[in-house]
């Protein structure tokens, strides 16, 4: 089923918030003022927990916890409140282009530096929109749980509806088995629910910390190694899945250094010991690795002649014996011949083809 794509508007705040967030906290008394400014680090972006604001006033977290509501309380009841009114007005249409909720990482990471002017530093345009939307009633926070991530959603809205389609979506990853592009996993979400735009399914998808998307913009499982890439091996078995091919491990090296954000670039013999120990990687000949999971095994050449001649019904030809080796290894065709020469596992029959020595 194809969902239809629609870009969400881009919220322009047209009001100096900085400006405004100043004269509406000027009137309160300077505890209060202080209690909010470190609880939702409006001043260095960083915010203080109630134990750390109640160990520098050398009072308990529920004092401070009091303090900081009497605090909204006043504020809520300032006529500099009025104010803000543009911004409520615009957040709350962003909100609903969204289908009335956001995850919060979303909302702080990506929408915070939209909003805000782009002069405002990351960490305090993130702090002044948590600010913001808490003082207003119209939007509430849904904490986090093991499967989703913190939510903002208008009072009226219920994210546990979105959320019961997304651990079907969920369901059918994990029956599915393989990562999926954007378009089909939206598709799933689009037919489990009424909601048809893009941009709004891919919101309700970021709510979900079971389902995430790797570097090439596929969507899985979160603890699949196709997702969640924790080192080179995890790195390397992507690279090989998505080019669905035996790649050179130099090769691929070259592909994790583009692909991936890396603090350090790979190195080639790194990645080789890495991969020639692992059981996912089968070295198919002179350097060239693929995945156990296409069907290749483990092995030298001879093995693999081994194994071809065992499970051939009747002696095979010369040619029909190379044609089996070069699917499963990139060697010379001489490497095949010398190994056929092992009088000790194989026999030449009278008809020149070959068998396994019984």
């Amino acid at each position: 089923m194809a969902t239809k794509t629609t870009n969400a508007k881009t919220v322009n705040v047209n009001v100096n918030i900085p400006k405004l967030i100043t004269v509406l906290l000027s009137p309160l008394p300077e505890r209060q003022r202080d209690v909010v400014t470190k609880r939702y680090g409006l001043k260095d972006g960083k915010r203080r927990t109630l134990e750390e604001i109640g160990g520098h006033y050398k009072i308990t977290r529920e004092r401070v916890r009091q303090i900081e509501n009497d605090a909204k309380s006043a504020l809520l009841e300032s006529e500099h409140m009025a104010k803000f009114d543009p911004f409520y007005e615009q957040m709350i249409e962003h909100f609903t282009a969204h289908g009335g909720m956001r995850p919060e990482h979303r909302l702080f990471d990506e929408d915070a530096r939209k909003i805000f002017s782009a002069t405002l530093e990351k960490e305090i345009a993130r702090a002044y929109l948590h600010f913001l939307l808490s003082l207003h009633e119209q939007f509430v926070r849904h904490p986090e749980n093991e499967k989703f991530h913190s939510i903002w959603a208008l009072k009226d809205i219920n994210p546990s509806t979105v959320k019961g389609m997304l651990e079907k979506v969920e369901k059918q990853l994990r029956e599915h088995k393989e990562t999926v592009s954007k378009e089909q996993v939206l598709s799933w979400l689009a037919e489990l629910s009424d909601e048809k735009k893009d941009h709004v399914l891919e919101s309700h998808l970021a709510a979900s910390k079971a389902i995430d998307t790797n570097v090439y913009g596929e969507y899985g499982l979160a603890h699949w190694p196709e997702i969640n890439t924790r080192g080179v091996r995890d790195k390397a078995y992507l690279v090989l899945k998505k080019h669905a091919r035996p790649m050179h491990f130099k090769e691929i090296v070259d592909h994790i250094n583009k692909t991936f954000a890396l603090k350090r670039e790979a190195h080639p013999q790194t990645v080789h010991n890495e991969l020639i120990k692992n059981n996912r990687f089968v070295l198919v000949g002179r350097g060239m690795y693929a995945l156990s999971d296409w069907g290749y095994q483990p092995g030298k050449v001879h093995d693999v002649l081994m194994r071809v001649l065992s499970d051939a019904t009747k002696p095979l030809s010369k040619e029909e014996i190379i044609d089996a080796v070069l699917k499963e290894r990139n060697v010379k065709l001489n490497t095949i011949l010398l190994n056929l020469q092992n009088k000790t596992n194989f026999e030449k029959t009278g008809d020149g083809k070959f068998s396994l020595r019984r």
